[in-house]
């Protein structure tokens, strides 16, 4: 039983590669939705970004810690995907 939880938990959060081109996992789509965001519209990971960003700006101090969340990780992910080293 706990088998299954762990399994169903791994499937949420490996990344999948969309057709658009982004890397995002079910977690960071079920989250996206939930605050409105049409993420198959954006064609690369920093219009996403820069999206999530605006709103979090205008909503202030409600709570979107989740989607702050999904934020960070994708601006973390993009950074090291994509910065020279």
């Amino acid at each position: 039983m706990e088998e299954d939880y762990i399994t169903k938990d791994i499937e949420k959060n490996m990344l999948k590669n969309l057709e658009n081109g982004l890397l995002l996992s079910d977690a960071h789509i079920e989250i996206l939705e939930r605050y409105g965001f049409d993420y198959k519209k954006y064609g690369s990971i920093n219009e996403l970004i820069y999206d999530i960003e605006e709103f979090l700006n205008e909503e202030g101090d409600s709570d979107c810690g989740d989607l702050d969340w999904v934020s960070q990780d994708l601006s973390e992910r993009n950074y090291y995907a994509n910065t020279n080293k």
